[in-house]
This record gives structure tokens, C-alpha cells and sequence, in this order.
């Protein structure tokens, strides 16, 4: 037997680490310190270069381009919204002119039947029958304006009654009107169209007395 001690397995584990070469070693890790610097790095390379330059000088002056159209276009929609707004305020009264120079005339023609009425008091005219037929012939001129500005007269005596046209003020018998039909109008309905400007206010038939 040999006179050589014997070695633990933790000594002899410890001399085959001594004589591993040194590149077995595990490599470093780079820390995130260095990262950032090579990021960096990189970064100021590239900003140095002439195409780069170039496109950022482009993208800058394309952006600017479309700013530009940007601010022009809110600014020709702005004027066209006034434009329009105006433009259809002035027609509005135009239209209402229009429809108030028919009544001047009716105006005038009142004034005149009237001309010799004290400002106060009763009065009887010189000739009844010429001044009624006198205010029927102006009746009949309003009547005209109201029809040239597009308005119609909602049916009456005799119609049935309808919520969406007329206003009952009450209900009564009436020997000739069926029941739930108009049997007198208060005061007439007009539209315009489709829309109605008033309702025409009317007493309701029940029908025949019992």
C-alpha cells in the first residue's frame, strides 16, 4: 500500500477547480448602464447622418404643409357657416317683405272706409249698404294675401272633428249636423301645408235632441 494519504472528495474537487484553464469562466453580463451608453451611441451616430437629415428637413416641411391646409380649411367652412347664415336671413326677409307689402293695400282700404268715422264715439255710416259691401270687397282682399303667402283655412262647419285640426270649446245638440262633427266655428284654423298655425276653435255637435 502506498504511503501517499488519502484525499477527501472536497480536496479533490478543489484542485480540479485550481487547474481549469481560465476561459472556462463564465462570461459577464453587461450591466444596464452600458446598454444605455451603446443606445446612446448608437442614437448620436445616426443623427449625424445626411439622409436622416434629409427626411426629418422633408417630414418637418410636410407637416407644416398640412397645418397650412388644416388652418385654411377651418377657416373657408367658418365663412361659408356665416355666409350661408346670412344669405338665409336675408331671404327669410325677403319673404316676409313680400308677404307684408299685401297687406299695405288692405290697410289703405280700411283707412279709407273709415275716413269719415270720428276718432271716438258711435257712428253711422252715410251709406250702410256701399260700406258693407265696401268691407266685404277688403275681407275679400286679406282673404287673397293670406292665400298668395301659401296659408289655407282648416275646414269647419260641418267636417268631423279632429284633434290634430280643431279645439271643441264645448258640445251641444244640433238638429242637422251628426254627431261628433263641427257644428259652428268660433274662431277659423289656418296651415301652411302640412303645419298647423292654428287650430280652428269649434262647437261640437252631440247630434239631435232626444
Amino acid at each position: 500500500m502506498s504511503d501517499e494519504p488519502i484525499k477527501s472528495a472536497a480536496e479533490l474537487a478543489a484542485e480540479r477547480a485550481a487547474k481549469a484553464p481560465e476561459n472556462d469562466a463564465p462570461e459577464a453580463q453587461p450591466s444596464i448602464e452600458d446598454l444605455a451608453a451603446a443606445a446612446e451611441a448608437a442614437v448620436g451616430s445616426q443623427s449625424g447622418s445626411p439622409d436622416l437629415a434629409i427626411r426629418l428637413a422633408s417630414m418637418t416641411e410636410e407637416l407644416e404643409g398640412q397645418k397650412d391646409k388644416y388652418v385654411r380649411l377651418v377657416a373657408e367652412f367658418d365663412n361659408f357657416r356665416k355666409r350661408t347664415s346670412r344669405e338665409f336671413m336675408e331671404l327669410a326677409d325677403a319673404a316676409q317683405g313680400r308677404a307684408l307689402a299685401g297687406l299695405f293695400p288692405v290697410v289703405d282700404n280700411f283707412e279709407r272706409a273709415f275716413a269719415d268715422a270720428p276718432a271716438e264715439g258711435d257712428w253711422m255710416p252715410a251709406d250702410p249698404a256701399a260700406f258693407a259691401k265696401g268691407m266685404r270687397l277688403i275681407r275679400d282682399q286679406l282673404r287673397k294675401v293670406i292665400a298668395d303667402a301659401g296659408l289655407q283655412e282648416i275646414s269647419g262647419e260641418g267636417t268631423p272633428f279632429d284633434p290634430n285640426l280643431h279645439d271643441a270649446l264645448t258640445q251641444m245638440p244640433h238638429p242637422s249636423v251628426p254627431a261628433d262633427h263641427v257644428a259652428a266655428v268660433h274662431a277659423r284654423g289656418w296651415r301652411k301645408g302640412e303645419k298647423i298655425l292654428r287650430h280652428a276653435q269649434v262647437v261640437v255637435s252631440s247630434g239631435p235632441a232626444a
